[in-house]
């Protein structure tokens, strides 16, 4: 009976601890899939940030060349 409780505690505690194991990795696997994520996010407002100040720079030409005529 005693070997029997050790045994079913041993399998209940080899389960939980691969349980939370693997709950851990998929956990890290968010946290490095929102990372990549925001950095994506960071790019593209970096690439929004290059375009609005073309967009600027030749809006300051334009407003320019009118004042020249």
């Amino acid at each position: 009976m005693l070997l029997a409780t050790l045994g079913s505690f041993a399998a209940l505690a080899s389960f939980t601890l691969t349980l939370v194991i693997w709950l851990w990795r998929l956990r890290k696997n968010e946290i490095a899939h929102l990372y990549r994520r925001m950095e994506q996010i960071e790019k593209r407002i970096e690439n929004i940030e290059k375009d609005l100040t073309e967009v600027r720079e030749r809006v300051a030409r334009l407003e320019e060349s009118v004042r020249k005529r």
